[in-house]
């Protein structure tokens, strides 16, 4: 009989050698065959027959004949893993098993399905039912319907769907532990904490709430932001109700001392409070004093430039371009009946017609980008439907076409604002600087309408210039590719030659009060009080920006310049003690780390 033949359960009249404490239960005339004894009481003998292969015992699977370790000190651990994996094992004990589909990845169709064991829990089915709920939204009374029940049951008939009562409890659990791994994450950071706020209004209740979103830097220095208060505010929204607001959410994670700054939008009311907040926190423990306690939003600045300068030239276009948009994509049969005339006219355009949110001016441009690409669809729409009334005028087309093109660079800029893990401080200068030199370029155009929405975007830029690219510009000086070298390439181009020098010392001046700030809180005297110049003038090539070509040439040629710049030693020596600072200073003694912003 060969070695693969099936093995039979019943004795044979072959004589076995046995050990002296095993009686048979059963044999078989291959002689190299072992009985399974009453000492192998585990299941898993069902799927093994004993074998002597020379002096060894061996286990041989049933299935895929593979020999695996047998003897009596091997255990059975092994052959329960192999038995889980066995290729060719068909028939099985699907009690206490069930299929597990894995990927490599959420969005990969291809599912590798596998046998294990299983062992249904009820608490992890509650968890993840709050899970779900939170995740996406989805009221709590639906652990109530007939039908999410009936599908509960189909599923996983052991779970017991809980009440809603019960699962209001279970994600308030969810929510004290999240916040206490935020809480966690946040004291175990040793430096400054900046804030981001804003209030939103709730459509279906018009209701006010504040975020509150906290950013720093970790202790593997990776930039962290997490949502720490999101609450209801009563109206009226005053200066007084919102200081209030937020200093209850500062205070209810001991922030008070460990502030950097706060940046909210610009609007007199923010203005007010963050006045009011600047008197309630512990003068010494903010950032030169308070000096960058309110931070402007760089995106919100922009918005309010580019909607300067809109309002002012081509206000009356961009809503007759607005109307036209609320008109075709008022209902499925107008959305159809445009589609038709415009793969007539102009096949080449895919993009459907998006209406802007007038606080964004970004979803402005993208409304007039996407319409002037169907310029002739409504001007033939115009002609065929007698409701379509007040089109845009050829005026308004040649107008918005030629801004669009002009606004392409703030558009750009919003964008990487916008991000949420890779905009740093260091990022913002080079494109802030690159917007002031574009704007000033379009004073020279052609056009009266372009160099009049200049003129105001200017205005309204020099208003923010100065409270915007102080920190930048310092994040641009402990940039090694740049240090002071990019502050003097941009200032050139933007200022005369009395104010580049009285700029560009403001900027290494700053660096040199934080750096003398943060060395007194340590107790250490920084050796950046002196008055020598700091040479930055090295820097590695980018091709990220429009000028870092421009830039390289200047580098060449600017070697031997030190107008109030950073040597390279000192340079050095001024980041190995800030972050010497970093790495030693102690929270819980009062003393505090790096500024995050």
């Amino acid at each position: 009989m060969s070695n693969n033949a099936s093995v039979p359960t019943s004795a044979s009249n072959t004589p076995i050698a046995i050990d002296d404490d095993e009686s048979p239960l059963e044999t078989n005339s291959d002689p190299s065959l072992l009985p399974i004894t009453s000492r192998h009481t585990s299941a898993v003998w069902s799927d093994f027959k004993r074998k002597r292969v020379g002096d060894v015992i061996k286990a041989e699977c049933n299935h895929c004949s593979k020999l695996l370790a047998g003897g009596s000190k091997a255990g059975t651990t092994h052959l329960k893993d192999h038995i889980k994996i066995c290729p060719k094992r068909v028939c099985q004990d699907l009690r206490q098993t069930r299929m597990f589909g894995t990927k490599k990845n959420l969005n990969d169709k291809n599912d590798t399905m596998t046998l294990a064991p299983y062992e249904f829990h009820q608490e992890d089915g509650r968890r993840d039912l709050a899970e779900m709920i939170i995740l996406h939204e989805y009221p709590i009374s639906m652990v109530e319907h007939i039908g999410f029940r009936k599908y509960s049951n189909t599923l996983q008939p052991g779970f017991k769907v809980p009440s809603r009562n019960t699962t209001r409890k279970d994600i308030m659990k969810r929510y004290e532990l999240e916040k206490e791994n935020v809480a966690t994450l946040l004291r175990k950071a040793k430096g400054k904490i900046a804030l981001t706020t804003d209030m939103w209004t709730a459509d279906n209740q018009r209701k006010g709430y504040m975020a509150v979103t906290s950013h720093f830097i970790d202790n593997t220095w990776k930039l962290q932001s997490r949502i720490i208060r999101f609450l209801y505010v009563p109206a009226p929204h005053t200066a007084e109700v919102l200081a209030d607001a937020l200093k209850e959410s500062i205070q209810s994670w001991n922030l008070d001392l460990r502030l950097s700054s706060i940046t909210v939008d610009n609007c007199s009311t923010n203005d007010a409070m963050m006045e009011i907040l600047k008197g309630v926190f512990p003068y010494g423990s903010l950032l030169l004093r308070g000096d960058f306690f309110h931070m402007r939003c760089c995106a919100h600045i922009l918005n309010l430039i580019v909607q300067d300068g809109l309002s002012a030239v081509v206000s009356n276009g961009v809503q007759r371009i607005r109307d036209s948009v609320v008109f075709w994509t008022a209902s499925d049969k107008r959305v159809q009946r445009f589609e038709q005339v415009a793969k007539q006219i102009t096949p080449e355009c895919s993009r459907k017609l998006a209406l802007d949110c007038k606080t964004r001016w970004n979803s402005t441009y993208e409304m007039l980008s996407i319409a002037t690409s169907y310029k002739e669809v409504f001007v033939v729409l115009s002609a065929r439907n007698n409701l379509y009334k007040n089109p845009p005028t050829p005026e308004d087309w040649e107008k918005v076409e030629k801004i669009c093109e002009h606004l392409e660079v703030f558009s750009k800029t919003t964008l990487s604002f916008s991000g949420t893990n890779y905009p740093t401080a260091n990022l913002y200068f080079p494109k802030i600087c690159a917007l002031r030199i574009a704007i000033s370029g379009w004073l020279l155009s052609p056009h009266d309408y372009v160099r009049k929405m200049a003129d105001i975007m200017l205005q309204k830029y020099n208003k923010y210039w100065a409270s915007v690219n102080g920190l930048m510009g310092v994040a641009t000086i402990l940039d090694p590719r740049y240090k002071m070298a990019l502050i003097r390439f941009y200032f050139a181009k933007i200022f005369d030659e009395h104010d580049f020098e009285i700029e560009v010392r403001r900027i290494s001046d700053l660096l040199r009060r934080l750096v003398d700030e943060y060395g007194s809180k340590m107790g250490k005297t920084q050796g950046s009080s002196n008055q020598q110049d700091f040479d930055l003038g090295s820097s590695s090539k980018s091709n990220e920006e429009t000028f870092m070509q421009e830039f390289a040439e200047f580098l060449q040629q600017d070697k031997d310049s030190n107008c109030g710049e950073f040597k390279d030693d000192e340079y050095a020596k001024l980041v190995g003690e800030l972050e010497e600072g970093f790495e030693t200073c102690d929270i819980d003694s009062g003393t505090s780390g790096l500024c995050t912003e």
